[in-house]
This record gives structure tokens, sequence and C-alpha cells, in this order.
């Protein structure tokens, strides 16, 4: 795959469902647009708010859909709607806890930064053990198992 694509496939290797509302597979990943984003109880302004996010780049799992709005599972598991237009195609992953970026894929490869849990970093492409990520634009190589987001998606 050429850096930043990324073909949406379930952990079991089943194609995901294409959405009625959007054309896109559902599950699939997403981030947060803005540094506010409410999460609502249900798809319409009338719900309440269940969550406010404040971090843009936050990535989320889409796992429903509505005309207007979308059903997202965030790093913790947490489930709400927010409105379409919250939402960006940018991949980004969350880093799980404390770590470090490398200029290449390997643990002896030389350092290029370090990051806490909670780091969002931009995701370029993935392999089995490795992600090229971009952090605070530079890039670089996170072990995957560091990474909330650059999974398989599950089966819906």
């Amino acid at each position: 795959l050429a850096p930043g694509s990324f073909k949406a496939y379930a952990a079991d290797g089943v194609e995901p469902r294409v959405s009625n509302f959007s054309g896109q597979p559902v599950p699939r990943y997403a981030s947060l647009k803005y540094d506010k984003v409410n999460g609502r109880a249900g798809p319409s302004r009338d719900y309440p708010v269940k969550w406010v996010y404040e971090r843009a780049g936050l990535p989320v799992i889409v796992v429903r859909e509505s005309n207007e709005w979308r059903k997202v599972r965030d790093p913790q598991g947490d489930e709400v709607w927010v409105d379409k237009g919250q939402l960006a195609e940018q991949r980004t992953v969350v880093t799980v806890r404390d770590g470090s970026v490398r200029r290449e894929p390997g643990e002896d490869a030389p350092l290029t930064a370090r990051f806490g849990a909670g780091a969002v970093l931009h995701l370029r492409d993935c392999g089995t053990q490795w992600c090229q990520v971009m952090a605070e634009g530079k890039p670089g190589w996170v072990a995957r198992d560091q990474l909330w987001g650059a999974d398989a998606l599950p089966a819906s």
C-alpha cells in the first residue's frame, strides 16, 4: 500500500459493509476534526451531550451511521453520536503507553522523539510490527503494539 492509504478490512479478512449514507465502509477509522466535539446519546442535537472531546485528531472508529450523524467508539471503548461534520478522514493513532519514535523500524534504530501515553500521531503506513507516523512534523517509526488505531477493524 502507498503511504497514507489503508484498505479497510475486518479482522477476519472480510470486507466491512458499505454504508448507504456515506458510501464508505463501516466500521472504519476517522479522527476528530476540532478541539471541541460533542458526543451525544443519540443521532440529533435533541439528545443530551454524554462526552465533550477536547482533542483534535483523536482517532475513533465509526461503528454506525445515519444521514447526518456517526456513532463512534473512542480509544476507551465509549460510544457516542457525533455530527458527521466533526469528523476528518485523516488517519491518526494514539499511544497506549510511553514510547519512542525511531528513525527506521527496529528497537536498535536511533530515536527521533519520545512520547507519553495519549499522544496523537498521524499514521502514514503500517506493517505487521512497525507503523510509520508523523510526530510533530517529523517522520518516524513506532512499534505497532504501542498504538491504538493501527490494528485491523473488528467485524461488526
